[in-house]
């Protein structure tokens, strides 16, 4: 079996959560801030004069255009009329192009092969226990935004649910709040593609000087005209990334539970109930530490609710995908952590091989199956990555979208492609700012490509909370409102999963992390203060908020 230290690249914390932070090492993976190939094209630029590359920027029709837009629209802000209700994305999106977005948004794979070790520190052989109660938990917030997916189906997915029922200014927070999770999601999923598939390419000899920012590069190229197809194709796409990786899986876990049944295992004996039952000194504070943890191993299912206006009879489809989609993942995530547990072993031996692996399925598939299947998961892993920076990249740009068409209807990022129905311009917009996010992480902040990986998953992990408390929210003054009166007794559950929420991100939050991670909680809170103060300057956005929420939502329902 290949060593641990030799695998995909060394993970502190797993992906979309802030853990407790600790020293890895890092081996065969060369973390160069400025790749030599870069070189002779930076020496290029530096003798390039200022004056050069202001005219080069200003050439460029996109931003000279959206400059001049954003500047006549604040400026005449008091004369512009409400947003045309016509400017509706075209439907078309099936229900697995629907299934697609979802289970791309959680990068499943990924998540099973770095997340379930920090919960494994808090209650040792449980973890399936944990994820299956999370399960649970997730449920409450997928209820949440189901019931207003199904009443306020919109493009701009929380911004439009919470707008509705708290106010616009509530609604901007939660939308550019959402719009920041995903950039930071896709800053991972492609920081993930370029950092693991580095470490294989140079493991497997096949190119020694990969570097991971070159990776991450290119695989925001090959992204470029996926994020800008229709949905409907993005979504056949990311069922092919994401779903051949689920599968291999599913029956890779099922061959370990076998083995294991069958007297292969580390153990003689198959301890099933050792999976349910905490083992001494685990108490209710540790499994509620764990469940903080898996709760946000399920983040990213919420992105298919961006396709309000683009997925056929989209108020009962997305709902259905909603709450589908988490117990599906839950049976997944259940199934997989048990495979993962009894395969290295419920000992102390076997937790601790567990709890210090850097990729699980490819260590747990090594062990079984030889070293050629644990490559084969690295692999998968690096293309889950890649569905999953696709589905953010396309989240993003529906919510920018509809942001855009709100307050500055005018602007590029607020139309509809004539030839894909989609928002071609947000969509690149939002393609360049997770280029621009990620290069200035690796050089503005000469960050290594594991710090970028973890920097951005926190960023996304934080913001992505206060989003979710906001719908759940949301969710309980949909059932306080009159027309609510009959179901008021459901109010158990956005209070229940509210409760779960801010758990889970005062556990993220407090005690402090060292160095960057101390910083971090400052930066979600200045951006979600982003459009308090927006508002503060210029009242004339609310009534823009509400012009465009009832605009959509009437067309909505005509459709």
């Amino acid at each position: 079996m290949p060593q641990t230290c030799q695998r995909s690249a060394t993970v502190s914390t797993p992906t979309k959560y802030l853990g407790r932070l600790r020293a890895r090492s890092v081996h065969n993976l060369t973390e160069d801030v400025a790749p030599c190939c870069l070189g002779t094209e930076a020496a290029r630029g530096c003798r390039r004069s200022a004056s050069d590359i202001s005219s080069a920027l200003w050439s460029i029709p996109l931003l000279r255009s959206t400059w001049a837009v954003s500047h006549a629209s604040f400026a005449n802000m008091n004369n512009r009329p409400a947003i045309d209700p016509a400017a509706i994305l075209f439907k078309g999106v099936g229900t697995w192009g629907a299934i697609a977005v979802a289970v791309a948004g959680m990068a499943p794979t990924m998540a099973m092969n770095l997340n379930p070790q920090e919960p494994a520190e808090h209650v040792g052989r449980v973890v399936p226990l944990v994820f299956l109660l999370s399960t649970v938990v997730v449920l409450l917030v997928a209820w949440c935004f189901a019931r207003l997916a199904h009443e306020h189906p919109n493009a701009g997915s929380a911004y439009g649910f919470v707008a509705a029922i708290l106010g616009p200014r509530a609604g901007l927070v939660a939308g550019w709040t959402l719009l920041g999770t995903y950039l930071c999601f896709a800053i991972v999923g492609l920081g993930a593609f370029g950092l693991f598939g580095a470490n294989l390419l140079q493991r497997l000899d096949l190119w020694r000087d990969a570097s991971s920012l070159g990776l991450t590069v290119l695989a925001a190229v090959v992204l470029a005209p996926l994020s800008i197809v229709p949905a409907r194709r993005a979504g056949l796409v990311l069922i092919i990334l994401e779903g051949v990786a689920v599968v291999a899986m599913v029956l890779m876990a099922c061959a370990v539970l076998l083995l294991v049944a069958q007297g292969h295992g580390p153990q003689n004996d198959a301890p099933l109930p050792d999976l349910l039952i905490p083992a001494a000194g685990v108490g209710a504070s540790a499994i509620a530490m764990g469940l903080s943890f898996g709760l946000l191993s399920f983040a990213g299912f919420e992105q298919v609710a961006t396709l309000g206006e683009e997925v056929t009879k989209s108020r009962f489809t997305i709902p259905r995908v909603l709450i589908g989609t988490v117990l599906g993942a839950g049976v997944v995530f259940t199934l997989v952590t048990a495979a993962e547990t009894l395969g290295f072993g419920t000992d102390r031996a076997g937790l601790a091989r567990f709890t210090t692996s850097t990729s699980l399925l490819a260590d747990l598939s090594a062990r079984y199956f030889g070293g050629w299947s644990g490559d084969l998961f690295d692999g998968l892993a690096i293309c889950s990555a890649l569905g999953g920076a696709l589905a953010s990249i396309v989240a993003a740009s529906r919510i920018l979208f509809a942001l855009s068409r709100d307050l500055l209807p005018s602007s590029p990022m607020a139309r509809v492609s004539a030839a894909s129905g989609t928002p071609r311009d947000a969509a690149v917009c939002v393609l360049l700012a997770t280029i621009v996010g990620y290069l200035a992480m690796r050089v503005g902040f000469r960050a290594s490509g594991s710090d970028a990986f973890f920097w951005g998953s926190t960023l996304g992990a934080l913001a992505l909370l206060v989003a979710y408390l906001l719908v759940v929210v949301s969710a309980a003054g949909a059932l306080m409102r009159p027309s609510g009166q009959g179901t008021r007794w459901l109010l158990f559950i956005p209070a229940l999963a509210a409760v779960a929420i801010a758990y889970t991100l005062w556990v993220n939050v407090y005690p402090p992390q060292p160095g960057a991670y101390r910083v971090i909680p400052w930066i979600v809170l200045a951006w979600c203060c982003v459009p308090l103060i927006a508002t503060l300057l210029h009242p004339r956005l609310l009534d823009l908020v509400t012009s465009g929420c009832l605009a959509v939502s009437a067309r909505m329902k005509q459709d």
